[in-house]
Protein backbone atom coordinates (compact mmCIF):
# COMPACT_ATOMS: atom_id res chain seq x y z
CA UNK A 1 0.00 0.00 0.00
CA UNK A 2 1.00 3.42 -0.83
CA UNK A 3 0.46 6.84 -0.30
CA UNK A 4 1.54 10.16 -2.23
CA UNK A 5 1.96 12.37 1.34
CA UNK A 6 5.71 12.79 2.19
CA UNK A 7 6.08 13.64 5.98
CA UNK A 8 8.89 15.34 5.74
CA UNK A 9 12.01 15.57 7.36
CA UNK A 10 12.22 14.01 10.54
CA UNK A 11 15.00 16.40 12.52
CA UNK A 12 14.88 17.49 16.43
CA UNK A 13 12.75 16.28 19.33
CA UNK A 14 9.24 16.06 17.58
CA UNK A 15 10.65 13.85 14.38
CA UNK A 16 12.66 11.79 17.12
CA UNK A 17 9.01 11.69 18.35
CA UNK A 18 6.98 10.99 15.68
CA UNK A 19 9.79 8.53 14.66
CA UNK A 20 9.69 6.48 17.91
CA UNK A 21 5.89 6.44 18.29
CA UNK A 22 6.36 4.71 14.56
CA UNK A 23 8.79 2.27 14.96
CA UNK A 24 6.74 1.74 18.61
CA UNK A 25 3.11 1.30 16.55
CA UNK A 26 4.74 -0.97 13.27
CA UNK A 27 7.62 -2.45 14.31
CA UNK A 28 6.85 -5.74 15.73
CA UNK A 29 5.63 -6.42 12.42
CA UNK A 30 8.35 -5.00 10.04
CA UNK A 31 11.21 -6.02 12.89
CA UNK A 32 13.74 -3.27 10.95
CA UNK A 33 14.93 -2.71 14.31
CA UNK A 34 17.30 -4.64 16.90
CA UNK A 35 17.94 -1.81 19.06
CA UNK A 36 16.71 1.70 19.58
CA UNK A 37 18.90 4.02 21.25
CA UNK A 38 16.59 5.67 23.50
CA UNK A 39 19.07 8.42 25.04
CA UNK A 40 19.15 9.86 21.19
CA UNK A 41 16.75 12.02 21.87
CA UNK A 42 19.07 13.80 23.98
CA UNK A 43 20.98 14.66 20.54
CA UNK A 44 17.92 15.12 19.30
CA UNK A 45 17.36 18.09 21.80
CA UNK A 46 20.66 19.33 21.43
CA UNK A 47 20.70 19.78 17.56
CA UNK A 48 17.32 21.52 17.83
CA UNK A 49 19.44 24.39 20.54
CA UNK A 50 22.01 24.57 18.23
CA UNK A 51 19.94 25.64 15.06
CA UNK A 52 17.67 27.49 17.31
CA UNK A 53 20.72 29.82 18.69
CA UNK A 54 22.27 30.06 14.87
CA UNK A 55 24.98 27.30 15.41
CA UNK A 56 23.57 24.48 13.17
CA UNK A 57 26.63 22.11 12.22
CA UNK A 58 25.08 21.76 8.33
CA UNK A 59 22.29 20.00 6.78
CA UNK A 60 22.24 17.07 8.59
CA UNK A 61 22.33 18.36 11.75
CA UNK A 62 19.40 16.73 13.61
CA UNK A 63 18.68 14.38 11.12
CA UNK A 64 17.76 11.09 12.18
CA UNK A 65 20.35 8.35 10.95
CA UNK A 66 19.93 4.57 11.30
CA UNK A 67 23.04 2.16 11.59
CA UNK A 68 23.08 -1.58 10.24
CA UNK A 69 24.10 -3.16 13.19
CA UNK A 70 27.47 -4.09 12.34
CA UNK A 71 28.59 -0.34 12.60
CA UNK A 72 29.80 0.49 16.02
CA UNK A 73 27.90 2.67 18.42
CA UNK A 74 30.02 3.21 21.67
CA UNK A 75 28.35 1.98 24.63
CA UNK A 76 25.49 0.31 22.43
CA UNK A 77 25.43 -3.73 21.39
CA UNK A 78 26.68 -4.30 17.80
CA UNK A 79 25.01 -8.50 16.83
CA UNK A 80 25.72 -8.20 13.17
CA UNK A 81 22.84 -10.07 13.36
CA UNK A 82 24.16 -13.37 15.11
CA UNK A 83 22.95 -14.99 18.45
CA UNK A 84 26.69 -14.88 19.79
CA UNK A 85 27.14 -11.04 19.74
CA UNK A 86 23.85 -10.38 21.60
CA UNK A 87 25.65 -8.57 24.40
CA UNK A 88 28.92 -7.26 22.12
CA UNK A 89 28.92 -3.74 23.33
CA UNK A 90 31.03 -1.45 21.43
CA UNK A 91 33.79 0.63 22.97
CA UNK A 92 33.85 3.39 20.62
CA UNK A 93 32.24 4.74 17.93
CA UNK A 94 32.87 3.69 14.91
CA UNK A 95 34.85 6.51 12.37
CA UNK A 96 31.51 7.00 10.03
CA UNK A 97 29.62 7.14 13.48
CA UNK A 98 32.10 9.99 14.37
CA UNK A 99 31.96 11.75 11.35
CA UNK A 100 28.37 12.03 11.75
CA UNK A 101 27.96 12.92 14.90
CA UNK A 102 30.35 15.81 13.99
CA UNK A 103 28.37 16.94 11.68
CA UNK A 104 24.98 16.86 14.20
CA UNK A 105 23.54 13.64 12.91
CA UNK A 106 21.87 12.19 15.39
CA UNK A 107 21.94 8.02 15.59
CA UNK A 108 18.59 6.78 16.77
CA UNK A 109 18.64 2.99 15.99
CA UNK A 110 20.77 0.04 14.89
CA UNK A 111 19.11 -2.08 12.80
CA UNK A 112 18.29 -5.79 11.62
CA UNK A 113 20.66 -6.85 9.06
CA UNK A 114 21.30 -11.03 7.82
CA UNK A 115 23.15 -12.93 10.42
CA UNK A 116 26.96 -11.41 9.83
CA UNK A 117 25.92 -9.60 6.61
CA UNK A 118 25.61 -13.00 4.69
CA UNK A 119 22.84 -13.17 2.46
CA UNK A 120 20.31 -11.14 0.66
CA UNK A 121 16.90 -11.85 3.09
CA UNK A 122 17.25 -10.48 6.02
CA UNK A 123 15.22 -13.36 7.46
CA UNK A 124 17.13 -13.65 10.34
CA UNK A 125 16.46 -15.90 12.94
CA UNK A 126 17.26 -14.50 15.87
CA UNK A 127 16.41 -10.84 16.10
CA UNK A 128 13.20 -11.62 13.42
CA UNK A 129 12.16 -11.73 9.73
CA UNK A 130 12.77 -8.25 8.84
CA UNK A 131 9.68 -7.46 6.49
CA UNK A 132 9.30 -5.10 3.56
CA UNK A 133 6.68 -1.91 4.71
CA UNK A 134 5.45 -2.07 1.42
CA UNK A 135 3.76 -5.49 1.13
CA UNK A 136 4.77 -7.31 4.59
CA UNK A 137 4.35 -10.96 3.28
CA UNK A 138 7.47 -9.35 0.93
CA UNK A 139 11.22 -9.95 2.07
CA UNK A 140 13.02 -6.34 2.81
CA UNK A 141 16.20 -8.06 0.65
CA UNK A 142 19.81 -7.65 2.33
CA UNK A 143 21.94 -7.99 4.11
CA UNK A 144 20.97 -4.08 5.12
CA UNK A 145 17.40 -5.24 5.09
CA UNK A 146 16.72 -3.65 8.03
CA UNK A 147 18.25 -0.18 6.80
CA UNK A 148 15.76 -0.15 3.75
CA UNK A 149 13.18 -1.39 5.70
CA UNK A 150 13.55 1.46 8.40
CA UNK A 151 13.70 3.75 5.77
CA UNK A 152 10.37 3.13 3.90
CA UNK A 153 8.78 2.70 7.30
CA UNK A 154 9.53 6.33 8.39
CA UNK A 155 11.88 5.52 11.09
CA UNK A 156 14.49 8.02 9.66
CA UNK A 157 15.58 10.04 7.02
CA UNK A 158 19.04 8.89 6.66
CA UNK A 159 20.48 5.20 6.99
CA UNK A 160 24.00 3.20 6.66
CA UNK A 161 24.18 -0.19 5.20
CA UNK A 162 27.46 -2.07 4.56
CA UNK A 163 27.68 -3.27 0.73
CA UNK A 164 30.19 -6.10 -0.30
CA UNK A 165 28.52 -8.46 -3.17
CA UNK A 166 24.74 -6.44 -3.10
CA UNK A 167 23.90 -5.14 0.31
CA UNK A 168 22.77 -2.21 0.03
CA UNK A 169 21.94 -2.04 -3.48
CA UNK A 170 19.26 -4.81 -3.17
CA UNK A 171 17.38 -3.75 -0.24
CA UNK A 172 17.28 0.07 -1.38
CA UNK A 173 15.95 -1.03 -4.43
CA UNK A 174 13.16 -3.34 -2.88
CA UNK A 175 12.13 -0.76 -0.12
CA UNK A 176 12.20 2.32 -3.02
CA UNK A 177 15.17 4.14 -1.42
CA UNK A 178 18.33 5.67 -2.69
CA UNK A 179 21.02 3.38 -1.44
CA UNK A 180 25.14 3.79 -2.63
CA UNK A 181 28.12 1.27 -2.75
CA UNK A 182 30.53 3.89 -2.99
CA UNK A 183 34.47 3.60 -4.48
CA UNK A 184 36.51 1.44 -2.58
CA UNK A 185 37.93 2.44 0.32
CA UNK A 186 36.79 6.58 -0.26
CA UNK A 187 34.34 5.70 3.36
CA UNK A 188 36.40 4.24 6.24
CA UNK A 189 35.27 0.64 7.35
CA UNK A 190 36.84 1.00 10.32
CA UNK A 191 35.10 -0.12 13.34
CA UNK A 192 32.56 -2.42 11.02
CA UNK A 193 32.42 -5.76 11.87
CA UNK A 194 33.93 -7.30 8.40
CA UNK A 195 32.08 -9.78 6.05
CA UNK A 196 35.33 -9.82 3.48
CA UNK A 197 37.08 -6.48 4.46
CA UNK A 198 39.16 -6.04 0.63
CA UNK A 199 35.29 -6.20 -0.85
CA UNK A 200 33.49 -4.20 2.08
CA UNK A 201 32.13 -1.13 1.92
CA UNK A 202 29.67 1.26 3.94
CA UNK A 203 26.89 2.80 2.08
CA UNK A 204 25.20 5.30 2.19
CA UNK A 205 21.19 4.87 2.29
CA UNK A 206 18.21 7.19 1.82
CA UNK A 207 14.90 8.54 0.77
CA UNK A 208 15.82 11.37 -1.20
CA UNK A 209 18.93 11.64 -3.25
CA UNK A 210 20.04 14.86 -2.47
CA UNK A 211 20.09 13.56 1.45
CA UNK A 212 21.72 10.89 0.13
CA UNK A 213 24.32 13.18 -1.76
CA UNK A 214 24.83 14.99 1.21
CA UNK A 215 25.81 12.24 3.70
CA UNK A 216 28.26 10.76 1.72
CA UNK A 217 30.23 13.44 1.55
CA UNK A 218 30.13 13.96 5.16
CA UNK A 219 31.38 10.10 5.26
CA UNK A 220 33.91 10.56 2.66
CA UNK A 221 37.36 11.04 3.19
CA UNK A 222 40.75 8.71 4.18
CA UNK A 223 40.92 7.40 7.73
CA UNK A 224 44.15 6.56 8.95
CA UNK A 225 42.71 3.69 11.05
CA UNK A 226 41.31 2.01 8.30
CA UNK A 227 44.12 0.32 6.47
CA UNK A 228 41.77 -0.14 3.49
CA UNK A 229 40.96 3.29 3.10
CA UNK A 230 42.05 5.76 0.81
CA UNK A 231 41.81 9.71 -0.13
CA UNK A 232 39.41 10.03 -3.00
CA UNK A 233 40.06 12.67 -5.94
CA UNK A 234 36.84 12.59 -6.97
CA UNK A 235 34.34 15.74 -7.12
CA UNK A 236 32.74 16.25 -4.34
CA UNK A 237 29.31 14.44 -4.20
CA UNK A 238 26.94 17.07 -4.25
CA UNK A 239 29.40 19.21 -6.59
CA UNK A 240 27.42 18.38 -10.00
CA UNK A 241 23.58 18.66 -8.27
CA UNK A 242 22.21 20.98 -10.57
CA UNK A 243 23.95 20.91 -13.33
CA UNK A 244 22.72 20.01 -16.99
CA UNK A 245 21.94 16.51 -17.62
CA UNK A 246 22.66 16.70 -21.44
CA UNK A 247 26.31 15.70 -23.12
CA UNK A 248 26.55 13.54 -20.65
CA UNK A 249 27.32 9.38 -22.16
CA UNK A 250 25.84 6.78 -21.01
CA UNK A 251 25.49 3.39 -21.81
CA UNK A 252 23.25 0.77 -21.13
CA UNK A 253 24.95 -2.80 -20.18
CA UNK A 254 22.12 -5.03 -21.74
CA UNK A 255 24.47 -7.93 -22.10
CA UNK A 256 24.24 -10.47 -19.26
CA UNK A 257 21.85 -7.65 -16.96
CA UNK A 258 18.76 -7.58 -19.01
CA UNK A 259 18.91 -11.28 -19.49
CA UNK A 260 15.46 -12.73 -17.95
CA UNK A 261 14.64 -9.89 -16.59
CA UNK A 262 11.16 -9.91 -15.69
CA UNK A 263 8.78 -7.57 -17.81
CA UNK A 264 7.68 -5.08 -15.27
CA UNK A 265 10.89 -4.26 -13.99
CA UNK A 266 11.94 -3.87 -17.93
CA UNK A 267 9.10 -1.51 -18.32
CA UNK A 268 10.30 0.88 -15.89
CA UNK A 269 13.83 0.49 -16.89
CA UNK A 270 13.12 1.48 -20.34
CA UNK A 271 10.65 4.29 -18.90
CA UNK A 272 13.89 6.26 -17.57
CA UNK A 273 16.32 5.51 -20.29
CA UNK A 274 13.56 7.16 -22.40
CA UNK A 275 14.08 9.77 -19.66
CA UNK A 276 17.27 10.11 -19.43
CA UNK A 277 17.28 10.60 -23.23
CA UNK A 278 15.41 13.00 -23.57
CA UNK A 279 17.86 15.34 -21.41
CA UNK A 280 20.10 15.04 -23.86
CA UNK A 281 22.09 12.23 -22.82
CA UNK A 282 24.28 10.69 -25.52
CA UNK A 283 23.57 6.90 -26.09
CA UNK A 284 26.54 3.88 -26.21
CA UNK A 285 27.31 0.80 -26.56
CA UNK A 286 28.80 -0.72 -23.75
CA UNK A 287 31.50 -3.47 -24.90
CA UNK A 288 31.77 -6.74 -22.89
CA UNK A 289 34.02 -6.48 -19.74
CA UNK A 290 33.46 -9.77 -18.41
CA UNK A 291 30.47 -9.77 -16.05
CA UNK A 292 29.30 -13.02 -16.68
CA UNK A 293 32.63 -14.51 -14.68
CA UNK A 294 32.19 -11.72 -11.74
CA UNK A 295 30.33 -14.13 -9.44
CA UNK A 296 32.90 -17.21 -9.40
CA UNK A 297 35.42 -14.79 -8.54
CA UNK A 298 33.73 -12.41 -5.93
CA UNK A 299 32.39 -15.55 -4.25
CA UNK A 300 35.88 -17.24 -4.30
CA UNK A 301 37.00 -13.85 -2.64
CA UNK A 302 34.60 -13.22 -0.57
CA UNK A 303 34.57 -16.89 0.94
CA UNK A 304 37.85 -16.78 1.75
CA UNK A 305 37.92 -13.59 3.73
CA UNK A 306 34.69 -14.65 5.41
CA UNK A 307 36.13 -17.76 6.61
CA UNK A 308 39.72 -16.42 7.62
CA UNK A 309 37.79 -13.94 9.91
CA UNK A 310 35.66 -16.59 11.48
CA UNK A 311 38.11 -19.60 11.06
CA UNK A 312 38.61 -20.14 15.17
CA UNK A 313 35.08 -19.79 15.61
CA UNK A 314 34.04 -22.02 12.86
CA UNK A 315 36.20 -24.69 13.77
CA UNK A 316 35.52 -24.58 18.03
CA UNK A 317 31.73 -23.55 17.63
CA UNK A 318 29.98 -24.01 14.20
CA UNK A 319 26.10 -23.89 16.37
CA UNK A 320 27.42 -20.43 16.94
CA UNK A 321 26.04 -20.25 13.09
CA UNK A 322 22.72 -20.42 12.06
CA UNK A 323 22.83 -23.38 10.03
CA UNK A 324 22.36 -21.33 6.39
CA UNK A 325 25.16 -19.06 7.78
CA UNK A 326 27.59 -21.73 8.14
CA UNK A 327 27.41 -23.28 5.44
CA UNK A 328 27.84 -19.99 3.22
CA UNK A 329 30.82 -19.05 5.70
CA UNK A 330 32.21 -22.66 6.20
CA UNK A 331 32.44 -22.94 2.65
CA UNK A 332 35.63 -20.70 2.34
CA UNK A 333 37.46 -23.00 4.69
CA UNK A 334 37.61 -25.28 1.44
CA UNK A 335 39.20 -22.72 -1.15
CA UNK A 336 42.56 -23.50 -2.34
CA UNK A 337 45.30 -20.88 -2.36
CA UNK A 338 46.24 -21.46 -6.07
CA UNK A 339 42.22 -20.75 -6.70
CA UNK A 340 42.10 -17.73 -4.56
CA UNK A 341 45.21 -16.48 -6.59
CA UNK A 342 43.61 -16.52 -10.08
CA UNK A 343 40.45 -14.68 -8.65
CA UNK A 344 42.27 -11.78 -7.30
CA UNK A 345 44.29 -11.21 -10.36
CA UNK A 346 40.66 -11.97 -12.17
CA UNK A 347 39.69 -9.01 -9.97
CA UNK A 348 42.76 -6.84 -10.90
CA UNK A 349 42.28 -7.13 -14.53
CA UNK A 350 38.66 -6.34 -14.33
CA UNK A 351 38.88 -3.57 -12.56
CA UNK A 352 41.31 -2.60 -15.43
CA UNK A 353 38.83 -3.78 -18.03
CA UNK A 354 36.31 -1.39 -16.84
CA UNK A 355 38.80 1.69 -16.09
CA UNK A 356 38.76 1.24 -19.64
CA UNK A 357 35.35 1.16 -20.39
CA UNK A 358 34.57 4.18 -18.49
CA UNK A 359 37.46 6.22 -20.89
CA UNK A 360 34.46 6.43 -22.92
CA UNK A 361 31.40 6.74 -20.77
CA UNK A 362 30.10 8.79 -17.88
CA UNK A 363 27.48 6.53 -16.21
CA UNK A 364 26.43 2.75 -17.47
CA UNK A 365 22.77 1.55 -16.97
CA UNK A 366 21.37 -1.85 -15.52
CA UNK A 367 18.89 -3.08 -13.95
CA UNK A 368 19.74 -3.41 -9.77
CA UNK A 369 17.58 -6.81 -9.15
CA UNK A 370 16.17 -8.86 -12.43
CA UNK A 371 12.92 -9.94 -10.54
CA UNK A 372 9.97 -7.89 -8.48
CA UNK A 373 10.03 -7.63 -4.96
CA UNK A 374 10.41 -12.04 -3.99
CA UNK A 375 8.21 -13.45 -0.66
CA UNK A 376 9.10 -13.95 2.32
CA UNK A 377 9.33 -17.90 2.92
CA UNK A 378 10.92 -18.50 5.18
CA UNK A 379 14.41 -18.45 6.45
CA UNK A 380 17.28 -16.57 4.70
CA UNK A 381 17.12 -18.42 1.05
CA UNK A 382 20.72 -19.45 -0.85
CA UNK A 383 18.40 -19.70 -4.33
CA UNK A 384 16.95 -15.73 -3.27
CA UNK A 385 20.02 -14.31 -2.76
CA UNK A 386 21.63 -16.15 -5.62
CA UNK A 387 18.45 -14.59 -7.96
CA UNK A 388 18.93 -10.86 -6.64
CA UNK A 389 22.61 -11.08 -6.68
CA UNK A 390 23.42 -12.30 -10.16
CA UNK A 391 23.73 -8.89 -11.85
CA UNK A 392 25.22 -6.98 -8.26
CA UNK A 393 28.13 -8.88 -8.69
CA UNK A 394 29.74 -7.59 -11.43
CA UNK A 395 29.41 -4.24 -9.43
CA UNK A 396 30.61 -5.45 -6.52
CA UNK A 397 34.14 -6.53 -8.07
CA UNK A 398 34.21 -2.78 -9.72
CA UNK A 399 36.17 -0.72 -7.50
CA UNK A 400 33.84 2.35 -8.26
CA UNK A 401 30.22 3.45 -7.11
CA UNK A 402 27.30 2.14 -8.11
CA UNK A 403 23.68 4.02 -7.36
CA UNK A 404 20.43 2.29 -6.73
CA UNK A 405 17.85 4.72 -7.76
CA UNK A 406 13.65 4.07 -7.32
CA UNK A 407 11.80 4.59 -10.50
CA UNK A 408 8.57 3.94 -9.94
CA UNK A 409 6.53 0.76 -9.02
CA UNK A 410 5.92 -2.38 -10.59
CA UNK A 411 2.65 -2.17 -13.16
CA UNK A 412 1.14 -4.96 -11.46
CA UNK A 413 2.51 -5.59 -7.55
CA UNK A 414 2.87 -2.05 -7.34
CA UNK A 415 5.74 -2.63 -5.32
CA UNK A 416 9.00 -0.54 -6.22
CA UNK A 417 11.55 -0.96 -8.82
CA UNK A 418 15.20 0.87 -8.82
CA UNK A 419 17.88 1.24 -11.58
CA UNK A 420 21.33 1.16 -11.10
CA UNK A 421 24.10 3.71 -12.06
CA UNK A 422 27.73 2.85 -12.19
CA UNK A 423 30.48 5.49 -12.64
CA UNK A 424 34.07 5.08 -13.17
CA UNK A 425 35.86 4.99 -9.58
CA UNK A 426 35.84 8.15 -7.55
CA UNK A 427 32.72 9.30 -10.02
CA UNK A 428 30.19 9.60 -7.10
CA UNK A 429 29.40 12.85 -8.39
CA UNK A 430 28.11 12.06 -11.58
CA UNK A 431 25.59 9.60 -9.99
CA UNK A 432 23.93 11.99 -8.00
CA UNK A 433 23.93 14.59 -10.67
CA UNK A 434 21.44 12.16 -12.37
CA UNK A 435 19.55 11.02 -9.64
CA UNK A 436 18.59 14.41 -8.11
CA UNK A 437 17.96 15.56 -11.46
CA UNK A 438 15.42 12.60 -11.85
CA UNK A 439 13.80 13.21 -8.58
CA UNK A 440 13.23 16.50 -9.05
CA UNK A 441 11.41 15.73 -12.29
CA UNK A 442 9.23 13.03 -10.98
CA UNK A 443 7.17 12.03 -7.38
CA UNK A 444 8.30 8.36 -7.48
CA UNK A 445 10.40 8.79 -4.26
CA UNK A 446 7.24 11.27 -2.23
CA UNK A 447 5.32 8.31 -2.08
CA UNK A 448 5.29 6.28 1.22
CA UNK A 449 4.88 2.77 2.35
CA UNK A 450 1.75 2.47 4.60
CA UNK A 451 1.92 -0.39 7.10
CA UNK A 452 -2.00 -1.32 8.13
CA UNK A 453 -2.84 -1.17 11.26
CA UNK A 454 -3.70 -4.06 13.44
Amino acid sequence: MQTPDDPGPLRGPDGWDAAHARYQEIDDRVRAVITWIDGSREDAVAAARRTEAGRSRGPLDGVLVGLKDNIDVAGVVTTAGASFLAHNVAPADATVVRRLREAGAVVSAKLNMAELAWGATTQNLTYGACRNPWDLDRIPGGSSGGSGAALAAGYCDLALGTDTGASVRIPAALNGVVGLRPSVGSISIDGVLPAAKTQDTVGPMARRAIDAARLTEVLTGFDPADPYSVASTGAPATSAIGKPLDGLTVGVARRFFFDGLDDGVGERIETFLGWLADQGTVAADVPDFGAPDAHEHWTRIVGSEGAAYHRERLLASPDDFSPDVLGRVSAGLDVSAVDLVRSLVFRAEYRTRLAHVFTDLDVIVTPVVPVDVPPADGPDSRAQTLQLGRITYPWALHDGPTLSLPIGFHPRSGLPVGVALTAPRFGEAVLFQIACAYQDATDWHRARAVVPTR
